[in-house]
């Protein structure tokens, strides 16, 4: 199956601007969550959602949201809500349109009591290139599809234990875009990694090391094994996100010579007004 190609306004031969690779991820960020959920072009965005996976955010998600010049933020908002409704699923969180003109949405949003979360996007500042890191005595690197049982294993753990959150996780192991590894030590499957392609765009996600395996390399090890992929692939330029607060990631990425480009900005929707009093008593 060839590889769909995003369309870009900067050639990717060329060193493509901050704002142009911000736009990319957003990009990649929908082809991510397009093979967990069904897709439907609204007036306020495209709508991705999945009935059977009604509590997992990025198969139940609202992108590129923007509000038309003369329409109400809120009636816009509400409508999509409705839409979600009507498919048996419940819109979990927005991303709004990464040009800028959807301020107004954003301010609405906040108003309405939905919370911002916003993740930095790295990309990585050089070509990249293949730097094996050895592999620690007792431990193996393998294909994720090539143990499902170790491969649910680690994903339980990554998620919590929440089943749907799992059932999404692996998923991704379908996509045939997406090539993921599994490091497996006496028995189990302790670390992990997901690398999506996208034409000349490679997307890292899901880096996860068990909490009884951190600080041992693992993370190291499997960020030089996505960049291996991505170095065989030709990739142009290769991007990831994380969270402000995930120091120890930040610098782990900065290590490996990623430099941040921009934020991509979620507003999940408000609690329900009783789980709201009742965490606030």
């Amino acid at each position: 199956m060839p590889l769909p190609i995003l369309q870009v306004t900067t050639p990717l031969a060329t060193q493509a601007t901050p704002q142009t690779l911000v736009r990319l991820f957003h990009q990649t960020q929908l082809h991510w969550s397009r093979h967990l959920a069904e897709e439907q072009l609204l007036d306020l965005g495209t709508a991705l959602f999945n009935p059977q996976l009604s509590q997992v955010t990025e198969a139940n998600i609202l992108m590129d949201a923007a509000v038309a010049p003369g329409t109400d933020p809120t009636d816009a908002i509400a409508t999509a809500e409705a839409f979600y409704q009507e498919k048996g699923s419940h819109l979990r969180a927005l991303i709004p349109n990464p040009s800028g003109s959807s301020d107004a949405l954003k301010q609405r949003l906040l108003t309405l009591g939905w919370s911002a979360d916003s993740r930095d996007i790295f990309r990585l500042g050089r070509q990249p290139a293949a730097s094996p890191l050895l592999i620690p005595p007792g431990s193996k690197i393998i294909p994720a599809r090539a143990s499902f049982r170790h491969a649910r294993q680690l994903a339980e753990e990554m998620t919590g234990g929440d089943a749907q959150q799992t059932d999404a996780a692996l998923l991704h192991l379908d996509d045939p875009h997406v090539d993921a590894l599994l490091a497996l030590r006496d028995g189990h499957g302790v670390a992990g990694v997901a690398v999506l392609a996208m034409g000349e765009i490679g997307r890292i996600d899901q880096l996860y090391v068990t909490q009884r395996y951190r600080r041992q390399g693992l993370g190291k090890l499997m960020l030089s094994r996505a960049l291996e992929i991505c170095a065989r692939a030709l990739f142009k330029h290769v991007v990831l996100s994380t969270s402000s607060s995930e120091v120890a990631a930040q610098a782990l990425f900065k290590d490996f010579g990623f430099e941040p480009i921009g934020v991509i900005d979620q507003y999940r929707v408000p609690p329900p007004s009783g789980l709201a009093a009742s965490t606030a008593s």
